[in-house]
């Protein structure tokens, strides 16, 4: 189940400090971290969207805390059933949560930039990509698959990006990728299903 707000432009500032306020003192400090109010707001209400679908779902009315892996893949300790996947991005906030391991993305829409396309995509993707009547949307589709897919795996971003979408890597792995052109942003979801599901909470 996918959580997610993308009318970040109407929360004002007062409304993201009382957000932050509210987060647990190790989100608070990560928030914080951000030097600008806007990175500061995306990691405050990705938070929020998290823990607005443990409300919903599972009745986990507690902001929890995140055990971390070696990859640093975020899991929860006492709930070791719940699988979610947190992203952000300065359009939207989001996050999936599902009975299986998961991976999510959101990215901006933003120039397909010849050299970045080559460096992260291979031969057939660049193609894709090049003939596309739409290359930004298709680069950014791409690359939340890619992103999804090594979120899912816990791995991070590794030497073998050219490859994470080959029929090998995405073995027993379902994709779903949502474009929303219109508020300038791509969702892709990554999980080990026969079928990703999606709801949209607006």
């Amino acid at each position: 189940m996918l959580y997610i707000n993308d009318h970040l432009e109407q929360i004002s500032e007062k409304l993201v400090e009382k957000a932050i306020s509210m987060l647990p003192s190790w989100r608070r400090e990560q928030a914080l971290r951000f030097k600008y109010f806007e990175g500061k707001r995306e990691c405050a209400l990705a938070y929020m969207e998290f823990c607005r679908g443990l409300r919903l779902e599972y009745n986990i009315p507690e902001m929890p805390l995140f055990s971390y892996d070696d990859h640093q893949k975020p899991s929860l300790h006492a709930y070791p059933h719940i699988y979610f996947s947190l992203s952000h991005c300065k359009e939207a906030v989001g996050c999936f949560l599902s009975d299986v391991p998961c991976g999510l993305d959101i990215e901006c829409l933003r120039p397909a930039k010849d050299s970045l396309v080559r460096y992260c995509m291979n031969e057939e993707e660049c193609r894709q990509i090049f003939s596309s009547p739409n290359p930004d949307a298709a680069f950014i589709s791409l690359w939340t698959k890619k992103e999804a897919v090594f979120k899912l795996k816990g791995t991070g971003i590794n030497d073998d990006i050219k490859n994470i979408l080959s029929p090998e890597n995405t073995k027993g792995i379902s994709i779903v990728t949502t474009p929303n052109l219109y508020r300038g942003y791509i969702i892709s979801v990554a999980q080990y299903s026969t079928q990703a599901k999606i709801q949209l909470w607006k």
